[in-house]
């Protein structure tokens, strides 16, 4: 609570900016306002699609978004003069910058491995509530998506660092090696129908 607290804090400080300075810039302003609009459509489309499954390919492509989305944002605070339009737009783009800052912080990919052509093997670390790392199997979707296939949350393994599998036509089995800290099992083994994905 209290980083949520400072951010809003940080943001209310950062539209007193405008207040102490007295140059205008006209041209940055109308390239900022555009360049806010675009990054917001952005993040606003692959948040939902994120939420649905769809991850862009790469690992840095959504923080790129998310870093460019919360930079324009930072430069509208700092470069626009207060008004109404400006108060509302702020109120609007707050819980926006709020989940900006904290997507870089959580679902940060640790460990990548191909399982056959189309699918591949991701943990991510947890959120601030999660017990341990996160494993996603994705499937490759229009090109540019990994298709969140397969979700497994309920493992509480940390600092996993090497995955093996190994599947017959009823079963799938992960071996998987993790630091040993939340369980004593290392590598720990984890079976799942092959229905289930």
């Amino acid at each position: 609570m209290t980083p949520i607290i400072i951010l809003i804090g940080l943001i209310i400080a950062l539209n007193c900016v405008p207040l102490l300075i007295k140059r205008k810039f006209p041209k940055a302003k109308k390239v900022v306002g555009r360049i806010l609009v675009a990054t917001t459509i952005l993040f606003l489309i692959f948040t939902v699609l994120k939420f649905y499954g769809y991850n862009l390919k790469g690992n840095y492509t959504f923080q790129a978004i998310a870093w460019s989305f919360l930079v324009s944002a930072i430069l509208f605070f700092t470069l626009f003069k207060n008004t109404k339009k400006k108060l509302l737009t702020v109120l609007l783009l707050t819980p926006l910058v709020t989940w900006g800052v904290m997507t870089p912080l959580i679902n940060q990919v640790v460990y990548e491995q191909k399982f056959d052509d189309q699918r591949k093997i991701v943990v991510t670390t947890g959120g601030f509530l999660a017990c341990g790392e996160i494993i996603f199997i994705t499937q490759t979707k229009f090109g540019i998506f990994d298709k969140e296939v397969l979700y497994l949350d309920n493992i509480c393994l940390t600092g996993i660092d090497k995955i093996e599998f190994t599947s017959d036509t009823k079963h799938l089995e992960f071996l998987i090696h993790h630091n040993g800290e939340l369980d004593s099992e290392n590598p720990y083994l984890y079976t799942i129908e092959r229905d289930e994905y």
